[in-house]
C-alpha cells in the first residue's frame, strides 16, 4: 500500500484509539464474504470484473457493514477528530449528502438522472455507519446481487457510470429511500458533521494509486452471460466514442468534415 495511505491508516488509528480497526485484502474479502454469506454471493463478487475494484469494494463494504456494523471508510477518506465526538449511543443509520450546490466543494457531484434534477439525493456510501443487520443495508445487498445477475453494459453502462449504476450510489439511495419512513437512522447535513474527510488528496490525486481509473475504462463491469452479449457490447462500446467524440467536437466548436 502506498506510504501515503499507510500513514492515513495511522492517523486514524492514532485519532480513535478505543476503536477496533480492521483492513480488508483481496484475500480478507474472499475469507470474509465465503464464509459468511456462501459460494453464491462469493460467485457473485468474483462476476464483477477486477479491473473495477471499486464495484468489488462497494459490495464488499455492505456485505460486511451487514454482518458486522461499525464505521466503514474508503481507503483514501479519514476523520478529523474522533468518532467518539460524533457518533451518538442510539444511533443505528447515518446518512449524509455531499456538499454539492454552487461554490461548494464537490458542486455538481451526485446529479443522476435517476434523481431527476433534485441536487440533495443522492446519498454519500464512501462511509457508512450502521449497527449490525439494518435493514438499509440488506434492502442494499439485495439489489446490488440483482444488478450484478441482470447486468449488461449497454443498460447499466461502463466506467463510472456503470459502477454508479451498478454497485455504487445509485443502487444504494434507491434501496434505501423506500424503508425511511419505518427504519431509525439520522440524516445530517454532510460528512462534516461527523467530522470526516471525503479524501486526503488534492483534486483526483488518488485515481491511479491501484492502476488505471475506473471511470476510464470501457469493459464491461460485470461478465456477462450469452453468447450475444459480447457482440452487443462491441456494439454499445463502438456507439459510446462516437456520442462521447461528438460531445467533444460541439464542447470545441469543431464542424467535422463530410466527405
Amino acid at each position: 500500500m502506498p506510504k501515503v495511505l499507510t500513514e492515513n491508516v495511522d492517523h486514524i488509528r492514532s485519532m480513535n484509539p478505543d476503536w477496533e480497526h480492521r483492513l480488508y485484502d483481496g484475500r480478507a474479502i474472499d475469507e470474509f464474504v465465503l464464509e459468511h454469506y456462501g459460494t453464491d454471493v462469493a460467485d457473485l463478487l468474483h462476476r464483477i470484473n477486477p479491473l473495477y475494484g471499486a464495484a468489488r469494494a462497494d459490495l464488499f463494504r455492505y456485505l460486511l457493514m451487514y454482518k458486522c456494523g461499525g464505521v466503514y471508510l474508503d481507503i483514501k477518506s479519514t476523520t478529523n477528530k474522533s468518532l467518539n465526538l460524533s457518533i451518538r449511543e442510539d444511533d443505528q443509520f447515518i446518512l449524509s449528502h455531499w456538499r454539492n450546490g454552487p461554490g461548494e466543494p464537490h458542486a455538481g457531484w451526485g446529479l443522476q438522472r435517476e434523481f431527476g434534477n433534485d441536487l440533495k439525493r443522492e446519498f454519500q456510501q464512501w462511509h457508512i455507519i450502521s449497527a449490525p443487520g439494518h435493514p438499509f443495508l440488506k434492502a442494499v445487498i439485495e439489489r446490488v446481487l440483482s444488478n450484478i445477475q441482470s447486468y449488461r453494459s449497454w443498460v447499466f453502462g461502463v466506467g463510472n457510470r456503470g459502477v454508479w449504476k451498478t454497485t455504487g450510489p445509485i443502487p444504494y439511495t434507491l434501496a434505501i429511500e423506500p424503508l425511511m419512513s419505518g427504519n431509525p437512522y439520522r440524516l445530517i447535513a454532510d460528512e462534516t458533521a461527523m467530522f470526516l474527510q471525503f479524501n486526503i488528496f488534492k483534486d483526483s490525486g488518488h485515481s491511479n494509486l491501484f492502476g488505471t481509473y475506473y471511470g476510464l475504462l470501457s469493459e464491461p463491469v460485470v461478465q456477462m452471460d450469452g453468447w450475444m452479449s459480447p457482440p452487443l457490447h462491441r456494439v454499445y462500446a463502438q456507439a459510446r466514442r462516437w456520442y462521447r467524440t461528438a460531445r467533444e467536437w460541439r464542447r470545441l466548436g469543431v464542424v467535422p468534415m463530410r466527405g
